[in-house]
């Protein structure tokens, strides 16, 4: 369990039962056994399968995680095309872990989840994480993650709302804000997460909106 903890927070740093297909999924597609809809959202374009922006998300992905969409805002998705030639922020993923892809998950198993996480986001243990990141060698140097708050939306999911330091080789060092949610679709765990460069007070506020936003588009396309 914790090498499988390992993976997910390492795959969270940017740079299930069957059920049948809702009309408002942009798209549908295989998490193991089930079948997971990826809905639409105002104000975002699910661009997995362009091959540009498969690229950049599985490259950046731990090999023992799948990304199963990748939302960019609307106006990024304008420029997908050249996407691996210019900065950008306002996107999310959902994706899921390999390994219990095919494990019965409960609400139990949610806040277990949600507790091992919150712990080793804390300092004590980011350090050991971190040492991850070069594996998929980004050049990227990540900072110790700030929790800003932990709560959950529903019964079905939790949120940490997080801020954190990157320094990118050739760019100057900024702060990213940042939402890791974890939630059940049909008896499974899948996550989500959500990214904004950070500005002001003001960025939490819309991180958080749009986050919850998000996440029940994602719990409402599970019914």
């Amino acid at each position: 369990m914790k090498k499988i903890i390992r993976v997910i927070l390492l795959c969270l740093i940017p740079v299930c039962s069957l059920f049948a297909q809702n009309s408002d999924c942009t798209r549908t597609t295989k998490f193991g056994k089930a079948e997971i809809c990826l809905p639409v959202v105002d104000g975002y374009q699910e661009c997995y399968t362009h091959p540009t922006v498969k690229e950049i998300a599985d490259n950046t992905e731990a090999p023992m995680n799948m990304v199963l969409g990748y939302y960019l805002n609307d106006q990024i998705f304008e420029k997908k095309d050249s996407l691996g030639l210019i900065s950008f922020d306002d996107f999310w993923k959902v994706y899921g872990t390999k390994q219990i892809m095919d494990m019965e998950a409960d609400a139990k198993m949610l806040k277990e989840m949600d507790d091992m996480m919150a712990t080793n986001f804390m300092t004590k243990n980011w350090e050991s994480i971190k040492s991850g990141v070069g594996e998929l060698e980004l050049g990227v140097e990540i900072g110790t993650p700030v929790v800003i708050e932990n709560y959950n939306l529903n019964n079905n999911s939790f949120t940490l709302i997080m801020l954190i330091d990157y320094e990118v080789e050739g760019v100057e060092p900024f702060t990213m804000a940042m939402s890791a949610n974890g939630f059940l679709i049909s008896d499974r765990m899948v996550w989500m997460a959500y990214y904004l460069n950070y500005k002001n007070q003001e960025t939490i506020q819309k991180l958080k909106d749009n986050s919850n936003r998000i996440l029940a588009k994602l719990s409402d396309s599970t019914k």
